[in-house]
């Protein structure tokens, strides 16, 4: 089956929703035409100049990454610049440029999720709350054949964000009236109402918030390593998981470490936060110096793991979850990876 960018876009935006997304984040589509057909599509951790050069020769119709190439607004587009080239290189060959960025953060199976898993971490709970979703239960009536068809379309289109549905009464005489209930995230809940008039008509329904059902959504997790080490173990065990070539970190490496909590990027801000959740050690990026004292006077290992090597892990999990996707969609559609990232950061 052929598919477009949008295909893709749309996906993304199920796995990963832009209301995920910090308010000074600009995820999304970055440059060229959603109608555009893709056979071949690219996940990278950054847009480079590089990675569109390899696009262009491969047959690449889309880039899928992590960090957006138009963070910062352009006023003007100069072709004689980095960013005017590769936006030249990006409509000149019809290549789409795409973007998840704190979006993926958050998401599940997302950045976090990748980074935990590299370390294998278990016993997994959310360590920044982002966002909580309340959950509703909506009760109608309606007719049993009618119900039953919404029922199916629940199944097929909701999964994870409608469900737990079932219907009272006969449901043998189809032209009797029966009341259903089911559960619906109050972000899906216009949508759903809007497939249950479709099918059932302009049916009366009557709202709850469930006050123990909300969903949360975080950043970064918090898991126990597979088995307690000591400090300095659990640097050289992160060092190796993560192929990091120098890792930085300050605090007591004599403690024993049961629990890790990871943000991949920038997280230095919520090292008081990983403390009082029951981490021992505390792994993220761009850390700063009077920032790593702080967490080692409170008794916090922590580590700087680097932007590249906490993010980078992303990069094979959503080409594996895409070509997985594509398969079950029995959509046309290669999936490549940027192999070629470096970090930006040299050492002597």
């Amino acid at each position: 089956m052929n598919i477009k960018a949008q295909d893709l876009m749309d996906l993304m935006d199920e796995w990963a929703p832009a209301a995920l997304a910090e308010s000074w984040d600009h995820p999304g589509l970055q440059v060229g035409n959603p109608e555009e057909p893709v056979k071949k599509v690219m996940i990278s951790l950054d847009l480079t100049e590089q990675n569109v050069e390899r696009a262009c020769r491969e047959g690449v119709s889309m880039i899928i990454s992590h960090h957006p190439f138009l963070f910062k607004s352009l006023h003007r587009i100069d072709l004689s610049t980095y960013k005017g080239r590769v936006i030249e290189k990006l409509i000149c060959h019809h290549i789409l440029s795409f973007a998840a960025h704190t979006n993926l953060d958050t998401a599940r199976e997302g950045v976090n999720d990748a980074l935990a898993d590299a370390l294998e971490l278990t016993e997994r709970k959310g360590l920044v709350t982002e966002k909580r979703e309340p959950l509703l239960k909506v009760a109608a009536y309606a007719e049993f054949v009618k119900a039953r068809e919404f029922k199916a379309l629940l199944e097929k289109k909701y999964k994870g964000r409608a469900g737990h549905f079932y219907l009272l009464g006969d449901a043998d005489d189809s032209s009797r009236m029966g009341k259903m209930e089911f559960n619906a995230a109050s972000s899906a809940l216009q949508e759903v109402m809007e497939d249950v008039r479709r099918i059932c008509g302009d049916v009366h329904c009557d709202l709850y918030e469930l006050k123990n059902g909300a969903s949360f959504e975080y950043m970064g997790r918090l898991g126990k390593l597979p088995h307690p080490m000591k400090g300095k173990e659990a640097l050289l065990y992160i060092k190796e998981k993560l192929g990091i070539p120098d890792l930085r970190y300050a605090g007591n490496v004599d403690i024993i470490v049961h629990k890790v909590a990871v943000l991949g990027g920038a997280g230095s801000e919520f090292a008081s936060l990983a403390k009082a959740k029951g981490a021992d050690l505390y792994l993220t990026g761009d850390l700063k110096y009077h920032e790593a004292q702080d967490a080692a006077a409170m008794g916090l290992l922590i580590a700087d793991g680097g932007h590249f090597y906490t993010e980078r892990v992303i990069v094979p999990k959503l080409a594996e979850r895409i070509r997985k996707e594509a398969e079950k969609r029995h959509w046309d559609l290669e999936v490549l990876e940027d192999t070629g990232a470096e970090d930006i950061f040299s050492h002597l």
